[in-house]
């Protein structure tokens, strides 16, 4: 590797989507000698980010301009922010902890990948899913850290001295940053471990430690298959919203959920049959002593049978599932938003965010319901607000004036009304963040979710931050039928759907004896896909199958392959 060019820049306000945003991204070239001292390029100034150095390849400027389509001599060394300018730099074979000789003076050390934000997705005019993109794209660049200062020239060669390939690659720890899901444990302490680790990395990655601690625990009390459960308390949470307290009735250990997962309830009905529902799980502790589930009572029969239900009756249940899940391991502010009944994953999240202590980023609530009578928790949610004092909870009540404001409902505009004090504290630094920068979690019924989505990104959210759950079953189509005859070719058996009995072609195949992988029972996990061989159902995934945890018939002789 070569160095090619040298920058620095000084702190400027910027406007970025209406907002004064201050940024020393804005660097240009200077003349050399060069100086690197103890605390990164002479005469460089940094607003926010506190990582020394950060070098970027001239190849990755190729790159980035094949990719935008864009001419890449038109952008002047610099112009990602950088302070080194290199010809390459290999992020699949760099490794944290790997330390560079520069010239005859200057020793550096990988301390990181870039963590890319909104000023980045400014300056190169893209909508602010690039981030994502560019996180992942392994042509990030690398923040160093300084062992010895000295004098650098343009042409000086970087020489690797020192090689560890038990410490992750760049690729690998952009991943573990800026992924959703949670990293694995052993290569994650080891970086937490390394004292030269990138300060911005370390302040993402240790929020993800104890997320990740516990999921390496998880599995011991995950189960297979239906397991018997008892309803050991019930309480009234509002008019017809009941939360019910689940234990296993073989004393075993709980599976540790993931907050916002739900879980497949099997319930008894006359004649020995049984139906099976999803619904959240509305509590979260590290420590469970039951399962909570809150159930709204409606025309079906499952949640009829549950609120007819007492103390003592049992059910069956799967192991937690279902991908809608709060990034436990986040750094950016959480902002929750609940229409109605769909409060209820949300409420797991919040408490699982606000059990991170102190250091967890502010958490945002925005709560819609018809009236205070008909809204679930609202002592629980209080005492929260009352304990932890980076919640704020706003209460939206369509059909009374018993809140902040007159009667409405929850759209785009009252959310970021709601956001107007948005930040992280980054050690004992407050820093305000735009009302987009966090991360959205959205449930609740009919098109409220899409909706809501849409109308945020349509004014700036980053929609691969913005996540949602409709809470209601997906097979809304109707099948249109009384009866249908239902072939599954594999097991060469055959039986009538009845619209009376409103089961699910996977409900009717075990019926019938047929036993079928699935997981969610909701429509979600895609585990339970079938071929469809002939006729059609109400769940068709586009490719010829169909998902039979939720689906129907749609034409009156279907056959599975199955």
């Amino acid at each position: 590797m070569q160095l090619l060019n040298f920058s620095i820049g000084q702190v400027k306000t910027i406007e970025i989507s209406g907002r004064s945003v201050q940024t020393a991204h804005l660097k240009e070239p200077v003349t050399g000698p060069w100086v690197i001292t103890a605390d990164g390029a002479q005469g460089d100034q940094r607003a926010v980010h506190p990582d020394k150095i950060y070098a970027f390849a001239r190849a990755s400027y190729d790159y980035w301009g094949n990719y935008l389509g864009v001419d890449a001599t038109r952008w002047p060394d610099g112009f990602f922010g950088e302070n080194l300018t290199l010809d390459v730099l290999d992020e699949a074979e760099l490794r944290v902890g790997d330390v560079f000789e520069i010239g005859d003076q200057v020793q550096l050390v990988v301390a990181g990948p870039r963590n890319p934000c909104l000023k980045l997705s400014w300056r190169l005019g893209q909508p602010l899913t690039f981030q994502k993109v560019f996180a992942q794209s392994g042509h990030t660049g690398v923040y160093f850290g300084v062992l010895r200062a000295g004098t650098l020239r343009r042409g000086d060669t970087m020489r690797r001295i020192l090689h560890d390939r038990g410490m992750p690659s760049l690729i690998e720890v952009a991943h573990f940053a800026a992924g959703h899901s949670i990293p694995p444990l052993a290569p994650l302490k080891r970086l937490l471990d390394f004292e030269h680790l990138s300060r911005t990395i370390r302040f993402i990655l240790s929020a993800k430690l104890n997320a990740a601690e516990r999921a390496a625990g998880a599995a011991e009390g995950r189960w297979r298959g239906w397991r018997s459960f008892v309803i050991e308390r019930i309480v009234e949470e509002a008019s017809d919203i009941r939360s019910f307290h689940l234990r296993p009735v073989d004393g075993g250990p709980f599976c540790q959920p993931r907050p916002g997962q739900f879980v497949s309830v099997r319930l008894p009905m006359e004649g020995g049959d049984t139906i099976t529902r999803s619904w959240s799980l509305s509590f979260y502790a590290d420590e469970l002593s039951s399962y909570r589930l809150t159930v709204r009572r409606q025309l079906g029969p499952g949640s009829n049978w549950l609120h007819q239900a007492g103390v003592g009756a049992k059910v069956e249940l799967r192991a937690p599932a279902g991908e809608f899940v709060l990034d436990v391991g986040g750094f950016r502010p959480v902002v929750l938003i609940a229409a109605g009944i769909g409060v209820t994953p949300l409420l797991a999240m919040l408490h699982a965010h606000v059990a991170r202590g102190p250091s967890a980023a502010p958490i945002y609530l925005i709560y819609g319901a018809r009236t205070p009578a008909a809204m679930a928790f609202r002592s629980e949610l209080d005492a929260l607000a009352a304990a932890y004092p980076s919640l704020r909870i706003f209460y939206v009540f369509s059909q009374s004036d018993a809140g902040e404001r007159p009667p409405t409902r929850i759209t785009a505009d009252l959310v970021i009304d709601s956001l107007g004090d948005l930040h992280v504290n980054l050690g004992e630094r407050r820093i305000p963040l735009p009302w987009f920068e966090n991360d959205t979690y959205i449930c609740g019924p009919g098109d409220f979710c899409q909706t809501i989505k849409n109308e945020l990104t349509a004014r700036g959210a980053n929609a691969d931050h913005v996540f949602t759950e409709l809470f209601s079953a997906p097979d809304a189509e109707s099948p249109g039928l009384e009866v249908a005859q239902i072939r599954f070719l594999k097991s060469g058996l055959s039986c009538t759907w009845r619209a009376e009995e409103d089961l699910s072609l996977l409900e009717l195949a075990e019926k019938t004896g047929i036993a079928i992988e699935s997981d969610c029972r909701a429509g979600s996990c895609l585990t339970c896909r079938t071929k469809v061989i002939e006729g059609s159902t109400t769940t068709e995934t586009g490719d010829g199958s169909a998902l039979l945890c939720v689906g129907r018939p749609k034409t009156p002789v279907v056959a599975l392959d199955c």
